[in-house]
């Protein structure tokens, strides 16, 4: 059986409350009038207190912005540069925290790679092997482009691998830099994204000796009703998000079925579930689910609070779910059930048990 052994997470080095980002867009989108209660609403209703970017721009006057351009949209290869001088150090942090004993880097057998906020080759996997001196043998692979979910696939990718291969010490590290594609032209998926979407960095090592999870399944569902409401795209000037108002209906429809589908496979019940480790996608989202499914408020206290700090940072946002919830389990054997969302519309979930 493979494990998850640890979690480290790391922050983006600027922290900019959710005032402040507003007061920002206000000063960037040239709105209608009548537009600028309602995006305001939006933003004191949305839950999220603080988000992290690698861009300080988003507290500070117009006069003193230096990555978002006041004349012109900013260019893919901008944002691309942006990302590939932060990434790196973003990831040793948190792989640090994941790994703290430098010799046990040496034994990791493989590498998985997470993101959809940048692309290059050679990519992140080769730059991380040259800067923790990784073995060169070292076997990788990169899930991009694969939205707020991909945690979960990575995750799935690791258990294969370890059941596969006895000794496999696998490290996935995800990060999304989702602020570096901010738009500046005025449309409600722009609104949405730059209402939800901050930045972050987690790093998971998964083997087959006893950690603080267990992996015990997963299941994924596409939502196809979905498949236009949410979307990420590469245009000429950035990474364009779709996010239609529609998304948490349609994940509300789509949730219940998924989840009996999923227990059965699994062969547990629904109130065999003590820790509900849910995406917080947006405010809403959570809302819906949690009616639906009919959880308490203690079940998605976790991913309120993870909203709250950090904003949506797409598919790093569950691990550090999983990494606060640790605080919760008071024993071995306790049920987890974890969901994630993403472009599809995709419902991806896994099962995991407290060690």
């Amino acid at each position: 059986m493979a494990y998850i052994n640890s979690i480290g997470t790391a922050q983006a080095p600027f922290s900019h409350s959710q005032k402040d980002i507003l007061d920002f867009m206000l000063q960037m989108y040239h709105m209608p009038k009548e537009d600028i209660d309602k995006v305001t609403r939006l933003y004191d209703r949305s839950e999220i207190e603080t988000r992290y970017s690698v861009i300080e721009d988003f507290s500070l006057p117009k006069s003193k912005w230096t990555f978002i351009e006041n004349e012109q949209a900013v260019s893919v290869e901008k944002r691309m540069k942006k990302y590939f001088e932060m990434a790196p150090a973003l990831c040793e942090k948190a792989i640090k925290r994941c790994i703290p004993d430098t010799a046990d880097l040496h034994k990791i057998t493989h590498l998985i790679t997470v993101s959809c906020t940048g692309v290059s080759a050679p990519g992140l996997d080769i730059q991380l092997m040259q800067l923790l001196h990784l073995s060169p043998t070292i076997n990788r692979s990169s899930i991009n482009f694969m939205g707020c979910y991909a945690a979960i696939h990575a995750l799935k990718q690791a258990n294969a691998i370890c059941l596969a291969d006895q000794n496999a010490q696998v490290l996935i590290v995800d990060i999304e830099l989702c602020t570096i594609h901010f738009q500046d032209d005025y449309t409600m998926d722009n609104v949405a994204a730059s209402l939800l979407f901050g930045d972050g960095v987690a790093a998971v090592l998964v083997s087959n000796t006893k950690g603080i999870y267990a992996i015990e399944n997963f299941y994924s569902e596409v939502a196809f009703s979905g498949y236009h409401d949410m979307s990420w795209n590469i245009s000429s000037s950035g990474f364009m998000m779709t996010l239609s108002g529609y998304v948490p209906s349609i994940i509300a429809e789509n949730i219940e079925p998924m989840l009996n589908n999923s227990l059965q496979q699994m062969g547990i019940e629904k109130s065999d579930i003590q820790h509900w480790a849910i995406h917080p996608g947006g405010k809403k989202i959570v809302s819906e689910i949690q009616k639906v499914l009919t959880l308490s408020q203690a079940d998605v206290a976790i991913s309120r609070a993870i909203l709250n700090d950090y904003g949506n940072m797409s598919s790093a946002t569950i691990l550090y779910v999983l990494k606060k919830m640790q605080d919760q389990i008071t024993g071995p054997n306790e049920n987890i059930y974890s969901v994630a969302f993403g472009p599809g519309l995709t419902i991806e979930s896994m099962f995991l048990k407290s060690c």
